[in-house]
């Protein structure tokens, strides 16, 4: 979307977290707070994207490079507020129309509330919010209106007991002129209990100028921001709403929704079931007609066919699984490559580890492993195999297409 940049605070402590980690970097339904904020972004077009970075700038930066290409960075020295932070960027912006500004903790934000935001604005609009209505506003900035105009904004810690009473609260979403701005910003002083330049004191800065303030309204979860650790398990939940609410869009069921978990970037197929209590998680795609469950962990970097079954107890982690395999109870695989057909039987370990390092196993089309089989890696199982029950196949050892091993340390039979 041309004339338009983006800018995410993302400077901050985040002292109410009680952690090293920088606010922006905790996990939301498995992706960093942050990485949903630039998601929606450039789902509503927006190509040019710049993170005020602080607290622990170089984590971030890292971070945020390894989840997106192209993202700008500009340092906030001094951490004075939201405004010291968006007058660092008054160098980079000569050519810009408009600035979108976003707190990088609101991660339940939507391109298409972004859309709305953009498509609201009015030529002579100096500055178009987003706000919502709550029951209860306790710990937001308030929007302080006379005669339905927007005159200023209040943050929690300074409004007046008569004000804590206002239901309309700022989302912390602008979408300013370059010019009004950046002259307005050079006028905020710090006058409030922090000792901060408020960014929110640029609109009754506004308002006196006769600078004219629009405002669009958004649902209440939209507003969410992230301070705390209660507020993270709150924005959880909602999140794993909208992926399953996606999931069944795409015809996929979720037999129990309230003790599913299901990642961010998780893939699955059309008429894939999932039971209850399993947890998916990481880089994981699950192809068509599959039963994934109960008690079943799926996480790591997982590819898995068409027509497999995953029962219950099993875990995966780092797995390409052809079609038509079966694993159905009590197993663990790591690092493993299935071809079609195969069935793994109860009890199955594969010991991947050796206290050094991740080894793979490869098993080939049709191999039944008996149940109770410990598969020392590295190790290959020839196609049409079959391990007795109770075996255990040393590593290295690899097991010949069309052979039967049984026994403890496995030989031919």
């Amino acid at each position: 979307m041309q004339n338009i940049t983006a800018i995410i605070l993302a400077a901050g402590k985040g002292v109410r977290m009680k952690s090293a980690l920088p606010k922006v970097l905790h996990k939301l339904c498995g992706k960093p707070l942050i990485y949903y904020i630039i998601k929606e972004i450039k789902k509503a077009g927006i190509k040019r994207i710049i993170v005020i970075v602080g607290q622990q700038s170089e984590v971030v930066k890292e971070a945020v490079a390894d989840l997106f290409e192209g993202i700008e960075f500009i340092e906030q020295k001094k951490l004075l507020g939201t405004a010291n932070a968006l007058d660092q960027t008054k160098n980079n912006l000569k050519k810009e129309d408009n600035i979108l500004v976003l707190p990088g903790d609101t991660p339940l934000i939507t391109a298409a509330t972004l859309k709305r935001l953009i498509a609201a604005r009015k030529q002579d609009n100096s500055c178009t919010l987003l706000s919502a209505y709550l029951s209860f506003p306790r710990g937001y900035g308030r929007i302080i209106r006379r005669d339905k105009k927007i005159i200023e904004i209040k943050e929690e810690r300074d409004v007046s007991s008569g004000e804590k009473k206002i239901k309309e609260v700022n989302s912390g979403v602008y979408l300013f002129k370059t010019r009004p701005l950046f002259r307005a910003l050079s006028q905020i002083t710090p006058d409030n209990k922090k000792r901060e330049y408020y960014l929110t004191d640029i609109i009754s800065l506004f308002a006196r100028q006769d600078l004219k303030i629009d405002s669009v309204l958004i649902f209440e979860n939209e507003t969410l921001g992230i301070n705390t650790r209660e507020e993270l398990a709150r924005a959880e939940k909602i999140m794993q709403k909208r992926i399953l609410e996606k999931l069944f869009k795409k015809g996929i069921s979720v037999i129990d929704p309230a003790t599913t978990y299901i990642s961010e970037e998780v893939k699955i197929g059309v008429d894939t079931t999932i039971y209850p209590s399993t947890f998916i998680e990481g880089n994981v795609k699950i192809g068509r007609n599959c039963q994934i469950g109960p008690f079943a962990h799926i996480r790591g970097d997982c590819l898995i066919g068409d027509n497999v079954i995953i029962g219950n107890f099993v875990e995966i982690v780092r797995c390409k699984i052809r079609d038509n395999c079966r694993i159905k109870h009590h197993s663990y695989l790591g690092d493993c490559l299935l071809g079609e057909g195969v069935n793994i039987g109860a009890g199955t370990v594969v010991a991947n580890y050796d206290g050094k390092r991740k080894n793979q196993t490869i098993i080939g089309e049709n191999v039944f492993i008996g149940s109770g089989t410990i598969l020392v890696a590295p190790l290959r199982i020839g196609k049409g195999a079959i391990t007795g029950a109770g075996s255990v196949i040393l590593k290295n050892r690899d097991v010949p297409a069309g052979t039967t091993v049984a026994g403890v340390p496995a030989h031919l039979i």
